[in-house]
């Protein structure tokens, strides 16, 4: 009876710690379906974290140094011929600049109303030096054109003196042949606008006579020198006319 009791304990006790055991796993005993649910949710909470970038610190980048400049070659020098040339060149270029200037001022003095007086001297100068810039190199077309404009303004300012000189020394010349052919009979007189007309005036004029004197006094080259336009050979009642352009006498 003892013995059935004992056994009866133990096995009370025996399925009172099976049953404990089994509460208690199932209470703290994690099952292998549950401990792999559990990693993935870490692997994708750690997943998710890195996704977020991390707040960086700002950086202190130095700042960028311009790039030095590169020194410009030296020149290179010219050789002594070189050298001579563009000396000669800037000399050049400053003899036309002051002759263009010179012209200008004559040009604008003509326009004006105020004539103001005009040196003369001046651009006889100007032309020698010209000359002589050209003479140095018989290529230079500037200095030789400029040149001649500085001669042209010079007969230009001296036109109307030279005109009142041609008509004194028409006259004159008229009067001398005068002198010379008197004792001949013959009568010398200028005539015409700015005395551009010379005659012979003698009562025995014949046309073979003007053709001789034409011949023989030189009269052609000394009209030509003195710029007449007519030499008139007449008797008075007939004429002949040498024209001094066409070189004939009609």
């Amino acid at each position: 009876m003892l013995r059935r009791k004992s056994i009866a304990f133990f096995s009370l006790i025996s399925l009172t710690m099976v049953s404990g055991g089994l509460v208690l796993g199932q209470t703290t005993t994690t099952t292998p379906g549950a401990q792999t649910t559990q990693t993935d949710k870490q692997d994708a909470a750690t997943r998710a974290t890195g996704a977020i970038p991390s707040k960086s610190e700002p950086i202190n980048a130095a700042p960028v140094q311009p790039a030095e400049a590169t020194p410009a070659p030296a020149p290179v020098p010219l050789s002594p011929a070189e050298q001579k040339a563009a000396d000669n060149k800037a000399a050049l270029d400053a003899l036309l600049a002051e002759a263009t200037a010179l012209k200008t001022s004559y040009e604008n003095s003509r326009r004006s109303r105020n004539k103001t007086p005009v040196s003369l001297s001046t651009f006889r100068s100007m032309e020698l030096r010209l000359q002589m810039a050209a003479a140095a190199d018989p290529a230079n077309a500037p200095a030789l054109d400029m040149a001649n404009a500085m001669r042209m303004i010079q007969y230009a300012i001296l036109q109307p003196s030279v005109q009142i000189a041609a008509v004194a020394n028409r006259e004159l010349y008229a009067h001398e042949m005068g002198q010379r052919m008197r004792d001949d009979g013959m009568k010398v007189v200028a005539s015409g606008r700015g005395n551009s007309t010379v005659r012979f005036v003698s009562p025995q004029m014949t046309r073979q006579m003007a053709m001789q004197l034409v011949e023989t006094a030189k009269i052609p080259e000394q009209a030509r020198a003195l710029q007449f336009r007519r030499v008139v050979f007449s008797s008075g009642r007939r004429s002949w006319t040498y024209d001094v352009a066409r070189g004939r006498l009609r």
